[in-house]
């Protein structure tokens, strides 16, 4: 992370999916809100998953004498592959939508 003129820290860059923006930014503001509530909740879902994959490879016996880190390891990776995606997804829709909607905790 960098810092301003102002001392304020400042992300290295931020990603935003353009395609994402292009389909999306001249939606009619309810649509585009409905559209990022189901984001935010498959986001909270992904983020659910990968925290019970986490909880799977810390439980799983060690792997030993392998070119693998092993079964519960890469899922579990390849769920916060999945949750961390979402989140571009989602913070691209917030940016375009630009404010977070409420949304129930279900």
């Amino acid at each position: 992370m960098g810092t301003d003129t102002n001392g304020d820290v400042l992300p290295e860059h931020k990603v935003t999916l353009r395609p994402v923006v292009g389909l999306t930014e001249n939606l009619p503001r309810r649509d585009l809100e409905q559209i990022t509530i189901q984001a935010i909740k498959i986001h909270r879902s992904l983020r659910d998953a990968a925290d019970a994959r986490y909880e799977e490879w810390r439980k799983s016996p060690p792997v030993t004498g392998c070119e693998t880190v092993g079964p519960s390891r890469i899922a579990y990776v390849t769920a916060m592959i999945d949750m961390h995606a979402q989140q571009t997804v989602l913070s691209t829709l917030l940016d375009v939508l630009g404010h977070v909607p409420p949304v129930s905790v279900d």
